[in-house]
């Protein structure tokens, strides 16, 4: 039996081995005539048994010229991508025909365009999360200003209350001062009533001032209050913006392996389909 016929023969076990993904096929050099021929689960080439070579077949033909082929073949061919592989069967130093397969390649270039759009997805989240990343670092220097501003503003209300206690301070010196002066116009008699008058409108002017700086205090110690709660929660916000910058960073570097690992898919993919 000739080395041809036994490749012929084992070209059901070949197929086998390969799941029947691909089509083979044997070819006579000297009849180029279809001597065995087995399409794929998902692809034919529309060869039988006993059919003459296509003219157009290169794969086939540079086989039979005594070379390894490997062709690329459009979907627009047979419906879908194919990489065909071919070799010259050589017996006693002579080319006598040649062994064919095509490979089926829509699942890997539909894996292909997979891995493009979540390349793009990607790219968008890349540009996305890097714009979080920023508003979250100015968001949190903002609420750092904002607390500086708020513990100064604290402090100068803290000053303020000072200046109050003393004027209130003065206020009951000046209210004594004018209760003594009433005493004495009183001892005074008619000599002091013109003095009286004028002790008692310090008093009352006194007691007015001692009135307003108790308001002014109490305004103060609601601002103060105020301020407190504002620098508690500013306190926060700065924590919390702080803490979203560095999650929004950890997922922006997931994105970032992610991008780096389809690539190397891609490059991947493109090396197993050569």
């Amino acid at each position: 039996m000739s080395l041809l016929q036994q490749v012929s023969d084992m070209l059901i076990y070949m197929h086998l081995a390969l799941k029947e993904e691909a089509t083979m096929v044997v070819v006579d050099k000297e009849t180029q005539i279809v001597l065995n021929y087995l399409p794929g689960k998902d692809i034919n080439v529309g060869y039988k048994k006993g059919d003459r070579v296509h003219p157009d077949d290169q794969n086939i033909h540079i086989a039979l010229s005594g070379r390894r082929a490997d062709v690329y073949i459009d979907a627009s061919v047979y419906g879908m991508p194919m990489n065909a592989y071919s070799y010259p069967i050589v017996e006693n130093g002579q080319v006598v025909g040649a062994l064919g397969f095509g490979k089926p390649m829509n699942k890997e270039r539909q894996l292909e365009e997979y891995i493009n759009t979540m390349r793009n997805m990607v790219g968008v989240l890349q540009n996305k999360t890097h714009q979080m990343a920023a508003r979250s670092q100015q968001l949190a220097a903002t609420s750092d200003q904002i607390r500086e501003q708020s513990e100064r503003a604290l402090a100068n209300s803290a000053k303020t209350n000072d200046v109050t206690k003393l004027i209130r301070g003065i206020s009951r010196q000046t209210n004594l001062l004018g209760l003594n002066a009433s005493i004495e116009a009183a001892r005074a008699g008619e000599h002091g009533a013109g003095f009286n008058i004028v002790a008692q409108e310090v008093r009352k002017l006194s007691m007015q001032t001692d009135e307003s700086t108790e308001e002014i205090e109490r305004a103060l110690s609601s601002v103060q209050t105020n301020l407190q709660n504002l620098l508690h929660n500013m306190t926060h916000i700065t924590t919390a913006s702080t803490e979203e910058a560095r999650i929004t960073q950890e997922v922006s570097d997931v994105i970032e392996t992610l991008h780096d690992v389809s690539t190397k898919l891609e490059h991947f993919m493109k090396t197993m389909s050569k």
